[in-house]
Order: C-alpha cells, then sequence, then structure tokens
C-alpha cells in the first residue's frame, strides 16, 4: 500500500512493553478538510493524533509510525481493555460530520478503508470483532464515525464488528 507521509505528528509516544495490537479504531475527522484535520493532529499543542487518514479521494496519510501510540482513543474502553491506545491503530476518515448532521463517506474512502484494514487485519493478526468505531469504546462521549458509516458493507466482508439487535439483548438477556 502507498501512503503520504508528508505530515507527521509529533503527538505520541511508546507503547506499554508487551502489549500486542490487537484492535483498529475507526473515526471522523469533523473538521472542514483533511488539510485542516491534519495541520490539527500535527499541532503539538493539541496533543491527539491517529496513525492514519483517508481523505474524500482516497488517499491514506500516514500520521504515526504504527509503532508507536498514537493519541487518538482518549479516555476509552472495550471489554476489559483500558489502554485502547496501547493497543490499537487510529484510523481518522475526512468528514465533516456533527451531532446534528451526518454526512456520507465517499465511494474512494470506503474503498481505500477496506484495502486498508485487509492490509493491517493481516499483518497484525486483528480480529474482526476488533475493528470498532471511537463511539464503542467511548460511548459515553464520542459519535463518531457516525449514522452514515457503512458498518454493513465492512461486516459483510468479514471486516468489522456489527452486532445485530438480537445478539445484543442476548448478551444482556432482555426479553
Amino acid at each position: 500500500m502507498k501512503f503520504i507521509t508528508k505530515y507527521k505528528s509529533p503527538n505520541y509516544n511508546t507503547r506499554k512493553k508487551g502489549i500486542k495490537i490487537k484492535y483498529i479504531i475507526i473515526h471522523y475527522t469533523a473538521m472542514k478538510s483533511h488539510i485542516e484535520a491534519l495541520e490539527y493532529m500535527c499541532e503539538r499543542s493539541n496533543k491527539v493524533s491517529s496513525h492514519l487518514l483517508i481523505d474524500k479521494l482516497g488517499a491514506i496519510y500516514n500520521l504515526v509510525d504504527i509503532r508507536h501510540r498514537a493519541w487518538h482513543a482518549g479516555s476509552s474502553f472495550w471489554k476489559k481493555d483500558v489502554d485502547i491506545n496501547s493497543m490499537s491503530i487510529g484510523i481518522e476518515l475526512d468528514n465533516y460530520t456533527n451531532k446534528f448532521s451526518y454526512k456520507d463517506y465517499t465511494n474512494e474512502q470506503i474503498i481505500s478503508l477496506k484495502k486498508l484494514l485487509k492490509f493491517l487485519t493481516l499483518k497484525y493478526k486483528i480480529k474482526s470483532q476488533n475493528i470498532l468505531g471511537h463511539s464503542d469504546i467511548a460511548p459515553y462521549r464520542k459519535i463518531d464515525p457516525g449514522g452514515k458509516f457503512p458498518w454493513n458493507k465492512l461486516y459483510s466482508l468479514d471486516l468489522a464488528f456489527y452486532p445485530k439487535r438480537k445478539k445484543i439483548r442476548e448478551i444482556l438477556q432482555i426479553r
């Protein structure tokens, strides 16, 4: 895969020793352009980053080396894991979405995302049920990647976690 490496974020540190990458977390930028998002994540004072960003044309930017711990998940958890940044790869999608207005993702973005997910899941042996949205790991404070994100398409290719209502009810023992 070809990555654009023009932008580099200083907002990362070392992954916890002995921790294996086991999650991919999908985000949206919520900014007006991918350039604005890239510049924001590359500003040290903002203390936020992501490993990768996919723009609307499908170009993939590599902001933080995957060997490092990018600061994309914040305070989050999944199952019994709490330091999600140490055990995940963060992918931002260029999308100016907010809680009042969901925007469609472009076909080019989703095609690039599918290729990227296939590449990363093979390279790092990440299970499809560990490909999550930011809203999954920070449900009380985040809504991304939002209501227009095509989870069902990724799920049909075994590239994401997409629970069915019945299964959730079974897990919670709701009738």
